[in-house]
């Protein structure tokens, strides 16, 4: 089984610290990787267009992100930028092999 899960978070995604599975705002669930590829650059573009910025990491993972979206620390004590990634998984494994989408 195949997993698209979208975080939202103060790092950008391919950093997958051990709290990024409480990240998860949405979550889209495939039987088959090319149903899971065909939303995942669905996904991506419409990020692309939708989103001020955006970098990509390790593994080919994307972070989106607007310039005035942003969250405070309180550990910190400071406003730290939000990503927003997309995290795939192979049954419930990260997938680190993602394509690159231009």
């Amino acid at each position: 089984m195949w997993t698209v899960a979208k975080i939202r978070a103060d790092y950008e995604g391919w950093w997958l610290f051990s709290d990024w599975p409480e990240q998860i705002i949405k979550q889209y669930d495939f039987e088959t990787y090319e149903d899971m590829l065909n939303t995942y650059q669905n996904l991506i573009m419409d990020s692309k267009k939708n989103f001020d910025n955006y970098l990509v990491g390790k593994y080919n993972i994307h972070a989106f992100y607007n310039n005035c979206d942003l969250g405070f620390c309180e550990d910190c004590d400071e406003d730290l930028q939000i990503f927003y990634s997309y995290i795939v998984l192979n049954n419930n494994e990260v997938f680190y092999n993602l394509p690159i989408i231009e």
